[in-house]
């Protein structure tokens, strides 16, 4: 207490100190704000700008993802939501700036969130060309499955008579679907096609379009033709069968 009214008297008569003891009186107040500086402010001001990692909040549900971010001092900003076959409806998909990136406090995190799996309408394919049920099914987002040839008695050739999932139901995201495409009617008598030079699906077409099924297959290496170019049948072409009989093919695949 003493020192302290020392120190007054000596600031009310500053005018008639000496120099030496004025100088003394401006060093400790420069060595105090030294130290205020380096105690207490400049901890203050490296705090509020210090960098944070953004941590990984993908697959986690967006309300927990947010109470994460906000906890560490960042904002959650929810963006786009987008199908996804994996990850659940409401969880993180996407994050921006990615996790484990030095970010300052109060930085914005855009969160792309899942909406889960895209379910589709089964859309009607029986009474559509081949050529436009295959281009219905990539506009559905679907994927073509086996295509079978066979013939029937109401839809004309080229026709989809049959369809592996009926339309209207519930459907995924890239389901594969079958299809039977009408071979026309049935002949009147049964005569072997040619198929050599055709591709192997464009002869199991004409087998079936014949009333023939498909006999055993064959490869012979050739560097020749195309792979799966038919190279020779086990029936002449034109040569009358009974229903049902067997075609046999060879068919090209490139030499080693």
């Amino acid at each position: 207490m003493a020192n302290m009214n020392f120190i007054k008297q000596d600031l009310q008569q500053w005018g008639r100190l000496s120099w030496q003891r004025k100088s003394a009186y401006v060093a400790a107040a420069l060595l105090l704000s030294y130290l205020l500086l380096d105690w207490a402010i400049m901890p203050l001001y490296t705090r509020q700008y210090q960098s944070i990692a953004v941590p990984d909040v993908i697959n986690q549900p967006f309300n927990a993802a947010e109470r994460r971010l906000r906890d560490l001092g960042l904002r959650a900003v929810k963006g786009s939501e987008q199908y996804d076959e994996k990850v659940a409806a409401g969880d993180v998909l996407f994050q921006v700036p990615e996790a484990g990136i030095p970010v300052k406090k109060g930085r914005r995190i855009y969160l792309t969130v899942s909406r889960g799996q895209k379910i589709l309408t089964m859309p009607k394919l029986v009474g559509l060309s081949e050529r436009d049920a295959r281009f219905a099914l990539q506009e559905a987002d679907l994927e073509l499955g086996h295509v079978d040839y066979r013939t029937d008695e109401f839809y004309p050739e080229g026709v989809v008579c049959a369809q592996s999932v009926s339309p209207g139901g519930d459907i995924r995201l890239g389901t594969r679907i079958d299809l039977s495409v009408s071979a026309g009617i049935e002949p009147s008598e049964y005569i072997v096609p040619e198929t050599v030079g055709l591709s192997l699906d464009q002869a199991l077409q004409l087998i079936t379009k014949a009333g023939l099924v498909k006999g055993q297959i064959s490869e012979q290496r050739t560097g020749k033709l195309l792979p799966n170019t038919v190279v020779s049948q086990s029936i002449e072409a034109g040569t009358v069968v009974n229903k049902g009989d067997a075609l046999d093919l060879v068919i090209s695949v490139l030499e080693e």
